[in-house]
């Protein structure tokens, strides 16, 4: 979280206040909470009745003005406008489309997007071995590879309770490192850079690579600091 909020505080030039952060598939809502306790006009997007519970429990305790939830798909992120910043954490290896979803928040995005996620890589790996990925195919014109979530014929209800898997779709497509980093290039991002300070020790911990799962920041570089819509 510290990370993210130093993240946040450099891309606004500590002016947080009042600015619009959506948080993509927030669970809980505990990412989503913070935000707003630093200053944002936070949203959180949760598509499970059963997260979307918990979140206003949140909101009704903590009583912050600047903290809304709703019960929607991320998928719809266009019909809520444009934001600020958005906060894209433990989704993207999630979708069965990943590209074009990035091409979409590229349009939502104003100033920042922030994403914590699984990628797939060119060479074998603990990852892939432990998720059971598929071979390194070609999808949405991109390198990658598949993961089943759940059967195709999986019980909706059931699905409903997997609060940890994708919604909607029983494969995902994880991005090849290097085509997620070309494909925030592509969709109007600039510069692009992976972020490695949300390791406790760049030495010693070995997260990344236990996991193939990073932090990359993303920035619009036209962001209108004085623009009307601030």
């Amino acid at each position: 979280m510290e990370a993210v909020l130093r993240t946040l505080n450099i891309a606004f030039a500590g002016q947080v206040s009042g600015k619009t952060l959506v948080d993509l598939g927030c669970l809980e809502g505990g990412w989503t909470a913070e935000f707003a306790r630093a200053g944002f006009d936070a949203l959180g997007i949760e598509a499970r009745k059963v997260n979307i519970e918990k979140c206003k429990y949140v909101a009704e305790h903590l009583n912050l003005p600047n903290l809304r939830f709703c019960l929607d798909d991320a998928l719809n992120i266009e019909q809520r406008g444009r934001f600020d910043a958005v906060f894209c954490s433990g989704l993207l290896y999630h979708l069965e489309d990943p590209a074009a979803y990035l091409r979409t928040l590229g349009e939502v995005t104003r100033r920042v997007l922030i994403i914590q996620t699984h990628y797939a890589t060119a060479e074998e790996s603990v990852p892939r071995q432990t998720y059971s990925l598929s071979d390194l195919v070609t999808h949405e014109g991109n390198l990658g590879r598949w993961y089943e979530e759940y059967p195709a014929d999986a019980d909706s209800e059931w699905v409903e309770q997997q609060t940890w898997t994708s919604y909607g779709n029983s494969r995902s497509f994880w991005l090849e490192k290097r085509h997620l980093l070309q494909v925030l290039r592509d969709v109007g991002f600039s510069p692009v850079y992976e972020q490695f300070d949300f390791l406790a020790n760049a030495v010693t911990d070995d997260y990344i690579e236990r996991h193939d799962r990073s932090l990359f920041v993303a920035y619009k570089a036209d962001y209108d600091f004085n623009s009307a819509e601030l």
